[in-house]
């Protein structure tokens, strides 16, 4: 059963599917980071085993350091974008991980592509991300990624098939 921490939030994925810290893969850090200047990535990729893809970003505005709200829509869409372009060479590239090689081939092997922003926000006093709005922006955005990005938390899992804690 794969278990991610991110940012100090556990995910916990059935042991059916595949799961991985994309930002943290040894080609994205290594090699792709390398290409050039404002390259993202998003948090986690996941794979169900009805072959469908999750790109799941993590954000914690519990914490002041937290991208600000109004820059939040293009980060996303910016991290996504350029997790799709390293998809390909991770999987051709001859010194990658085993590992990271196999998941970019199931991920570009996939029958559907699922965008996931799980978001905590603060208690009170703290900026708030408007989630309609941050919504209503990727749906724009990214509509030929995934037309029906979703929004999720701890409160609202939207029933996503994996556990946060």
């Amino acid at each position: 059963m794969p278990i991610l921490d991110v940012d100090g939030l556990i995910f916990t994925f059935p042991a059916t599917w595949q799961a991985s810290k994309f930002d943290e893969w040894s080609f994205y850090r290594h090699h792709f980071l390398t290409l050039r200047n404002n390259l993202q990535a998003v948090d986690i990729l996941a794979i169900s085993p009805q072959q469908v893809a999750f790109m799941v970003e993590v954000k914690d505005y519990r914490h002041p350091q937290a991208v600000k709200p109004s820059a939040l829509a293009e980060t996303i869409v910016n991290k996504v974008l350029c997790t799709l372009a390293a998809l390909l060479p991770a999987r051709l590239h001859i010194n990658t991980p085993v590992e990271e090689q196999k998941l970019s081939m199931s991920v570009l092997k996939c029958q559907r592509l699922h965008v996931i922003v799980h978001i905590e926000q603060p208690t009170a006093h703290q900026p708030r991300v408007d989630l309609a709005d941050l919504k209503q922006k990727l749906k724009t955005r990214l509509r030929a990624i995934d037309a029906h990005p979703k929004v999720v938390s701890i409160a609202k899992p939207l029933g996503m098939a994996w556990q946060v804690t």
